[in-house]
């Protein structure tokens, strides 16, 4: 029989009561870390109410009446919480009700709202997940479960489609805010961030390292904007990011459910970014086994410095006819090198990202020689190959 809380008063003003008299200062140590481990399942389990009751407010549309915009403006106004907060609970409580092994979790109270939050949104993606997410939640951090959970949803949407799909929608913003100070707001597609953030985190340790030595330590923020200044007035040194890719999909060419590509503490990239990246000498990809490093893959089709002048010089554009974009070009072999093609001027060319990435996923070829080049489309390709970067 479903519970039915006539008078919502009879738990709150016991709570407001106990909350009212708690005098912590006067608690034993193990005593408080009791109470703190109680109220703790009790905020989880008030988490599942609210859930459950934002998932009715949604769905019943009595927002409306009140006047609010949308369902999360009533839920973010009534809780004093941000609108970010009150969609992610909205979207869990729309998420779950596919999810039983998730519900189930979240209502027994081993759950918070951001556990399930981020469980409920990988397992939409691979519901075959479901059980073994549950486990990690119950013994890790909530940064390493996320970091677990973005692996099930690259693996389980498809890493280079979906990034595509971000990309479309990317953008940088900047404004200048009431103390003149300058603001930054970007939306990229993993494949494009993490090597930049990966670059901006390793040049900031490096000033913070300097920092500590000198004594003028200040917030790890502040060194990671000087960091980013670094990257355009020529002062940033060189950075070799180490991406773990599990060996089957190093493989494959794209990751599976159970398998990881990604950069440490920064987000999952697909396999064919890592490629793609090594050939610039940028990355390092670790072929691992579980949490075991197996080697160090090399490219094998490194690009000698004096090459790729000739190519800059020959292919200021990208090549496909009618594209004049400049910016962001990548070196591709016309024919692919895990087919034998060869690391020569013959064989390369340099492609903006959309086409490299038309050629690398969906069948698009370029035919004929420098300068006369033609492109057409082969057969539609949803996936990339298993060698994929040229």
């Amino acid at each position: 029989m479903p519970f039915m809380c006539e008078r919502p008063e009879d738990f709150v003003v016991p709570m407001r009561e106990f909350v009212t008299l708690l005098d912590a200062s006067r608690l034993h140590p193990q005593r408080a870390t009791e109470l703190f481990e109680k109220i703790s399942e009790v905020a989880r389990l008030a988490d599942a109410a609210l859930t459950l009751l934002a998932g009715c407010v949604e769905e019943t549309r009595v927002w409306r009446a009140a006047g609010s915009s949308s369902a999360a403006a009533w839920v973010a106004d009534r809780m004093g919480a941000p609108l970010g907060h009150a969609t992610a609970m909205l979207n869990t409580a729309d998420r779950i009700s596919e999810l039983p092994l998730v519900r189930e979790a979240l209502l027994a109270g081993e759950l918070s709202a951001v556990q399930a939050d981020e469980i409920s949104a990988a397992a939409i993606a691979d519901a075959d997940a479901q059980e073994t997410l549950l486990s990690h939640a119950a013994t890790e951090s909530v940064a390493s479960l996320r970091e677990r959970c973005r692996d099930v949803r690259a693996a389980a949407i498809g890493d280079e489609n979906a990034n595509e799909r971000i990309r479309r929608g990317r953008y940088l913003r900047h404004w200048q805010d009431r103390d003149n100070a300058v603001r930054i707001d970007a939306r990229m597609a993993p494949d494009d961030a993490a090597p930049l953030i990966a670059v901006i985190d390793a040049r900031a340790h490096a000033l913070s390292a300097e920092a500590r030595a000198s004594r003028q330590l200040e917030t790890f923020e502040a060194y990671a904007a000087d960091a980013l200044t670094s990257l355009v007035d020529g002062s940033s040194v060189k950075t070799v990011v180490n991406v773990h890719v599990s060996g089957s999909a190093l493989d494959r060419g794209h990751t599976i459910a159970g398998e990881t590509s990604r950069i440490d503490g920064v987000t999952p990239i697909s396999v064919g970014a890592a490629k793609r990246l090594a050939i610039n000498g940028f990355v390092k990809i670790l072929e691992t086994d579980g949490a075991d490093v197996r080697r160090v893959v090399h490219a094998g089709r490194s690009i000698p410095a004096r090459l790729r002048t000739v190519l800059e010089v020959r292919d200021p554009t990208c090549v496909v006819p009618g594209c004049n974009r400049r910016y962001g070009l990548e070196i591709d072999h016309v024919t692919p090198f895990a087919l034998g093609g060869p690391a020569s001027l013959e064989n390369l060319v340099r492609l903006c990202r959309y086409h490299h990435s038309q050629k690398t996923l969906h069948g698009w070829r370029l035919e004929g020689e420098p300068g006369n080049w033609i492109w057409k489309r082969g057969p539609h390709r949803d996936r990339s190959p298993p060698a994929a970067g040229g």
